[in-house]
């Protein structure tokens, strides 16, 4: 649950509809176009969880959400699936500032946990993520369905508000998929991304050449990090938790999703997991104040 406070609530949070293709207003500008978001559809954000009872906030650490906006929250919450958006409650299932830093506590945390949204904050105050429609879990194989996104919002930058990109259409020729790809290895006459030559390219490329291009907009996990969108990817987040990478990806028919270039570096990430806020709350659930 939000901060309390001493005005009453507003009736409805108002923002552009989606997917955003361009940023051309201030941020206290609504266009013709903007749609409302209605109150009861905002969700109550929830820090403890069964698995983590008597959580707490780690000193000189935060949560991403609760920090980022209106905005953000209310675009997320327009492009989630019609069932996900009737009264949700948010539990936090990972978040570096509660878990600590570790990808394997992260899969634990999430597992069984269904449909998730994966926030992240890179050192430029980027704000950016995944709706992942069948959660986070490591497997063998890709997986998500058409209901997945990816998002972004350049924290405390005025003319941007949070662009949603879906999944797209499936891209008709070679040619569209290799140009929002990661780029070729030296040998193939370019260079690789910074910090994510040799190894990590040959996993991104294996990655595209087991997926059609249908399924260009999928998840996978493992040991060696988060790849959502294999032919960009879209969005990396690397095993340690610290960096992460972000490509054009036609799967999603998003740019890069960081500000600054295509390798970022983490500040924080979190992971929210969606439950129906129809009855009593759990009694270890706790409303972030």
């Amino acid at each position: 649950m939000f901060p309390q406070s001493t005005q009453s609530p507003p009736t409805s949070l108002q923002v552009h509809p989606v997917p955003f293709l361009a940023n051309t207003q201030d941020a206290d500008e609504l266009g013709a176009g903007s749609v409302e978001v209605p109150s009861w559809q905002i969700p109550d954000l929830v820090v403890e969880c069964p698995k983590r009872p008597g959580a707490r906030i780690h000193k000189g650490t935060s949560l991403i959400l609760p920090e980022a906006g209106g905005d953000l929250l209310a675009c997320i919450v327009r492009s989630l699936p019609v069932l996900l958006q009737i009264r949700p409650r948010w539990i936090l299932g990972y978040s570096m500032a509660v878990d600590g830093v570790s990808l394997r506590t992260m899969y634990r945390q999430l597992e069984h946990s269904g449909p998730c949204v994966m926030i992240v904050e890179d050192s430029s105050n980027c704000i950016f993520g995944a709706f992942l429609s069948e959660g986070l879990r490591p497997v063998s194989q890709c997986y998500g369905t058409h209901e997945c996104f990816v998002f972004r919002t350049p924290r405390l930058a005025g003319a941007w508000r949070t662009e949603v990109y879906g999944r797209s259409v499936a891209p008709t020729s070679p040619s569209q998929i290799e140009g929002a790809s990661v780029p070729k290895p030296e040998s193939e006459g370019a260079s690789p991304p910074a910090g994510f030559s040799g190894q990590k390219a040959k996993y991104f490329e294996a990655l595209r050449k087991a997926q059609a291009p249908s399924s260009s907009a999928s998840v996978f996990c493992n040991h060696m990090g988060i790849v959502v969108g294999t032919d960009g990817p879209a969005l990396f987040i690397d095993q340690d938790l610290l960096r992460g990478a972000s490509w054009p990806s036609v799967g999603f028919g998003s740019p890069s999703l960081c500000t600054a270039g295509t390798d970022f570096v983490v500040r924080n990430i979190e992971a929210r997991q969606n439950r129906f806020g129809i009855g009593a709350p759990n009694a270890n659930e706790r409303p972030v104040k």
